[in-house]
């Protein structure tokens, strides 16, 4: 069963969901339990089939599936205008946006559920090293993750090839690349460091805690650590050189860059190969993906993420065990991750999923060891919370506007203007 959701003003909104916003999540283990009852499932477009068809296979579990306008924040809208109602709130819900769930965890909503004596260490255990770190709070895990969106260094093998270059294995080699790429073959790019893509993908994966949260009500934010620092010093210069681009990468004016071949490399998604580079550069065997580069002081490489999907189960759920079991499912059944768009967080279901992507002929190489290994190494500091939109914009309005002038002013700039978003979205800001 298919129905959609009315999208709702999210300003109209707002205060109700920041209205007594600080309290954490409240116990639900007074709501009256029912094995036989019916439960509602809220999801967006693309997982509305599957979701169908795994309903169908499981009619046990007696749900009923509804597509929601999955436009950022008008779930969690929703959500708490149907929790202040006391009606039709969903059993469980996929949020394509998963710092969503960040409003769900506070007073005056309190949706989310913990998840770990209902679904069990077994589940919990078989996703990706990491991957429910940012929904666990307080030591609670809240979400079950669906997909991820580890960063990669993309690079086109063959122009690599052309140009006698070596695939950097560190940000210093990283760095050097994009200053001799500017050099000897200007108007080249090694991709974009607007938004999420700057943000989390750089300053994340250096450790850089600008929205590092292990609980509802409290973060850390500290940019003048190394790990934050680091990263000035190498797009600073990149972006002075326009080797890295302000542009989002999917702003008109700059998929030309892409299209005419001129896009050498890009720090990205797991996605952005078959979503962002394919569709506009088809071409086959030009493309791979090497692991992220190494930070400077740092001993391993991780990963940044941009993108992913989480599902949540309510605690005000009538049945929360077939909630649960709905919810873990769709997560973990390699079946229904065998189509998912993104690289599936269960480790099961990423294996299946990996052996249709190594047989893509479009990539150069298989990317499967790449992402894979890519998965289990998302930095720990990448929390989900409550003024993500508003970070990405401060770091735009700041960092990135900066073309790599000035760029330690830019990030002071930005650390002043996260903190205020994260205060005002009620939280305590620690590392200050």
């Amino acid at each position: 069963m298919k129905a959609r959701l009315a999208v709702v003003p999210l300003l109209a909104v707002t205060s109700l969901m920041l209205a007594g916003c600080g309290g954490q999540n409240e116990s639900k283990s007074d709501v009256k339990q029912d094995a036989g009852a019916p439960i509602t499932i809220w999801v967006d477009d693309t997982r509305t089939k599957p979701a169908q068809e795994f309903a169908a296979a499981h009619p046990d579990l007696k749900a009923t599936i509804k597509s929601v306008d999955n436009t950022h924040g008008n779930i969690s809208a929703q959500i708490a205008l149907a929790v202040k109602a006391k009606k039709d709130v969903p059993d469980a819900i996929f949020l394509s946006y998963p710092d969503e769930i960040a409003g769900m965890m506070v007073n005056p909503v309190n949706y989310a559920l913990p998840l770990n004596d209902v679904v069990g260490p077994d589940v919990l255990g078989g996703f990706a090293k990491g991957s429910t770190a940012a929904c666990t709070f307080d030591g609670k895990t809240y979400c079950l993750p669906n997909d991820l969106a580890q960063t990669v260094l993309y690079y086109n093998k063959s122009l690599f090839k052309e140009f006698g270059y070596t695939v950097p294995k560190t940000f210093d080699e990283w760095l050097a690349l994009g200053l001799k790429v500017g050099k000897e073959h200007p108007g080249y790019s090694l991709g974009s460091v607007n938004s999420r893509y700057g943000l989390n993908a750089y300053y994340g994966s250096s450790g850089c805690a600008f929205s590092a949260s292990s609980s509802p009500t409290t973060v850390k934010i500290d940019l003048k650590s190394p790990e934050c620092t680091r990263v000035n010093d190498v797009i600073g210069p990149l972006l002075a050189n326009k080797t890295l681009s302000p542009l989002d990468p999917f702003d008109a004016a700059y998929t030309p860059v892409v299209k005419s071949g001129k896009l050498l490399a890009s720090i990205s998604p797991s996605w952005m190969g078959d979503y962002g580079i394919k569709p506009t550069a088809p071409k086959k065997g030009d493309w791979a993906a090497a692991p992220m580069p190494t930070w400077k002081g740092a001993t391993t490489n991780a990963s940044g993420t941009a993108g992913g999907g989480i599902w949540v189960v309510s605690a005000l759920s009538k049945n929360r065990d077939a909630a649960a079991k709905f919810a873990s499912g769709m997560a973990t059944d390699p079946v229904v991750q065998s189509t998912s768009p993104g690289y599936p967080a269960s480790t099961a279901a990423a294996d299946a999923w990996l052996k249709k992507v190594a047989k893509d002929d479009w990539y150069a190489e298989d990317p499967s060891a790449v992402y894979r290994d890519a998965a289990g190494k998302i930095s720990p500091t990448l929390g989900f919370v409550r003024f993500q939109v508003q970070a990405e914009d401060a770091f735009n309005a700041t960092v990135v506007k900066s073309r790599g002038r000035d760029i330690g002013a830019a990030l002071t700039a930005f650390g002043d203007r996260v903190s205020k978003a994260a205060k005002s979205a009620s939280y305590t800001v620690k590392g200050e």
